[in-house]
């Protein structure tokens, strides 16, 4: 008998367990992604949870330029719905629950998802899963949008409502408060924007439904929430979560009976790259709060690998993740008790006080509206982030390795071993020959004319799934359909970096004694902008001049942008496994523009073996995780910036 296929002790089939153990998980192709997901069932996973590279979640092909060093990195390169196919083979989609964590192309993402159902007579109503769809956080936090937030907003919301008719069972969208809190939000923002945002969403859906349809709907919505290491609030915080959803829907919407439902991932911002032992302890420890209170328990958690600020997780850390949840559920025996915390003064007061706050949130967002909340929110998580970073220095916040208990333990490698790690220069080639061979070879013709579909569709602001269905039935890919909205749309969305509001929070760097000139941006595909943001404040705290390098940018665009500010250094941030690329093809441009007295520095996610290999090749600094101190970083660069002066 299996691990998978065994009976908890107390005769109840692990079919009935009381939360879904899911693993976030997708590398390289479909056929390597597939291989992983098989093993981690084996394993005792119970739901998928899938991960898309780069150029996939920001609807590229793996062939556009962009792409490039990107491509099956942090996540599968998915593209048509043979490679969804592959991706799923031999998985019983009408049993399994799917978590696909995909924003700006989710409806065609979604489609791939349906097709490949068809294709192998699942009935739709049998499909169990959810697509995230939620762009507000991606606008703020984690930079996966594509579209315009009013163009976003348009095709989540036609995604939920097609959803809801035709797939009754899967979960349109997962509005999520996690991404707020990775980004230095407390308790009270991170549910206050996520209910903002969903409340926004329902707000616009009620205007175009009928009451049976909008109730049906509201029932739909999902949240993804964080867990954090602090965990009196934590514990708090998923208590308000459930208590203020069902008061939500019963006093704005007059439902009865509506449930908060969610899954989690534990707070990844408080993983460090010193002793990443300790990082295991605090996974375990930020579990316990979704799964502790029986009445505020999560449907589905998925917990990251314990060297996650050093690289992507191999198959070892996703099974001791597994492991960490096992026990929890079928060792702790915590679900064999009611709610423990009912009646404890300490619990309800705390609770209430942050339902409170968030509530308020939520209704201050409705009242500004879906682009002004972006702008707000943004402001705020960059003001939150500095504060974090400030108390962090200061001591007021402990974090062990960081800043008190320091020194290597030594018992794991800081450099992870990746037994399963593919050749990613061979797979990019092959993954852009596949896609050429597949224009090549399907019916252009049907493709074409499913293609102006679309077309039409969004220039005429009709509906876009069912035009998108047909266009992924005949073999379009993610980058055409992205290309094909924004070309009749008013092109991809950049996210300021430095915006209008006042610096709240004085940072403790060092002063420049002449003038220096940095370009800071993001190259590749990552779209992680608050530490950027967070740089960018402490650099002009510092005297220093700052130029946006830009968003997304290849080396080229970065390059010449830098060449035209007369810049010092280009400081640039990559956290998805591209630095590499990125760092050749900068160096050798700097070059070919007889520019080589212009400074590089990267900091992102980035191996010691490769931070060590960036210096040989040329780069001047490299910051990863491990440098918290923003004043020492600061000091690093006006040491840079003063020498070429």
């Amino acid at each position: 008998m299996s691990e998978a296929d065994g009976m908890n002790k107390k005769g109840g089939s692990r079919n009935r367990e009381p939360w879904i153990i899911r693993t976030y998980a997708g590398f390289g192709d479909a056929r390597q992604a597939n291989q992983r997901f098989h093993q981690n069932l084996k394993q005792g996973q119970r739901g998928l949870s899938i991960a898309f590279d780069l150029p996939t979640q920001n609807g590229y092909d793996p062939d556009a330029e962009v792409a490039r060093g990107e491509v099956g990195k942090a996540g599968v390169s998915i593209c048509h719905w043979r490679d969804m196919e592959q991706l799923l083979e031999g998985i019983p989609l009408g049993s399994i629950n799917t978590s696909m964590t995909i924003n700006a192309p989710a409806p065609f993402i979604f489609a791939l998802y349906l097709v490949v159902a068809e294709r192998h007579n699942v009935p739709w109503t049998e499909l169990r899963g959810t697509t995230q769809n939620d762009l507000m956080k991606e606008f703020v936090a984690r930079g996966t949008s594509i579209f315009q937030p009013e163009v976003s907003f348009r095709l989540s919301t036609e995604l939920i409502r097609f959803a809801v008719e035709h797939v009754p069972n899967w979960n349109p969208i997962n509005c999520c408060g996690y991404h707020y809190m990775e980004s230095g939000a407390g308790p009270a923002e991170e549910i206050g924007y996520a209910f903002g945002n969903a409340m926004l969403i329902l707000d616009a859906l009620r205007k175009q439904l009928s009451p049976e349809a909008f109730a049906l709907t509201v029932k739909r919505i999902s949240f993804f929430i964080n867990s954090g290491i602090e965990l009196v609030p934590e514990i708090c915080k998923i208590r308000a979560y459930f208590r203020l959803w069902p008061e939500l829907c019963r006093s704005e919407y007059g439902l009865e009976g509506v449930a908060f439902r969610a899954g989690c991932q534990v707070r990844s911002l408080t993983l460090t790259e010193q002793q990443p032992e300790v990082n295991i302890v605090r996974i375990a420890y930020e579990a316990l709060p979704v799964v502790i209170s029986a009445n505020a328990r999560v449907s589905a958690l998925q917990l990251p690998g314990f060297r996650e600020a050093i690289a992507l997780p191999d198959q070892a850390e996703q099974q001791l993740s597994l492991r960490i949840q096992q026990v929890l559920m079928h060792e702790t025996e915590i679900t064999s008790y009611g709610d423990i915390f009912e009646g404890s003064k300490v619990i309800e007061e705390v609770t209430a006080k942050i339902a409170a706050r968030a509530r308020e949130i939520a209704m201050r967002m409705r009242e500004e509206g879906y682009a002004r909340s972006i702008s707000n929110i943004a402001s705020e998580l960059t003001r939150l982030l500095s504060e974090r970073h400030r108390k962090l220095e200061a001591g007021e916040i402990t974090q062990v390795g960081v800043n008190a208990f320091t020194g290597e333990i030594g018992l794991v490698t800081t450099t992870p071993r990746v037994s399963d790690e593919p050749d990613y220069a061979a797979l990019e080639k092959e993954r852009i020959d596949s896609i050429r061979r597949w224009r090549e070879t399907r019916d252009n013709r049907a493709a074409a004319e499913a293609r102006e579909k679309l077309r039409r569709a969004a220039a005429e602001g009709g509906d876009i799934m069912q035009p998108t269905l047909e266009f992924a039935r005949a073999g379009g890919t993610v980058g055409e359909w992205t290309s094909t909205i924004e070309s009749v749309t008013r092109g991809r969305y950049t996210p300021p970096i430095l915006d209008s509001a006042p610096d709240a929070v004085p940072l403790n760097v060092p002063r420049a004694r002449r003038k220096i000139r940095i370009a800071l941006g993001k190259a590749g595909l990552d779209g992680h902008i608050n530490a950027v943001k967070l740089l960018a404040r402490a650099c002009m705290q510092a005297g220093m001049e700052v130029v946006l390098a830009g968003f997304k940018q290849t080396p080229a665009q970065m390059v010449e942008t830098a060449l035209q500010e007369d810049v010092s250094i280009i400081a640039v941030s990559s956290l998805a496994g591209a630095h590499m690329t990125i760092a050749r093809e900068t160096l050798e441009l700097l070059k070919r523009h007889d520019a080589s007295d212009v400074k590089l520095v990267m900091g992102g996610i980035i191996p010691e073996e490769d931070r060590k290999a960036l210096l040989n090749m040329g780069v001047k600094a490299v910051f990863t995780p491990r440098d918290s101190n923003l004043g020492a970083i600061v000091q690093q660069l006006i040491e840079l910036g003063e020498a070429s002066a």
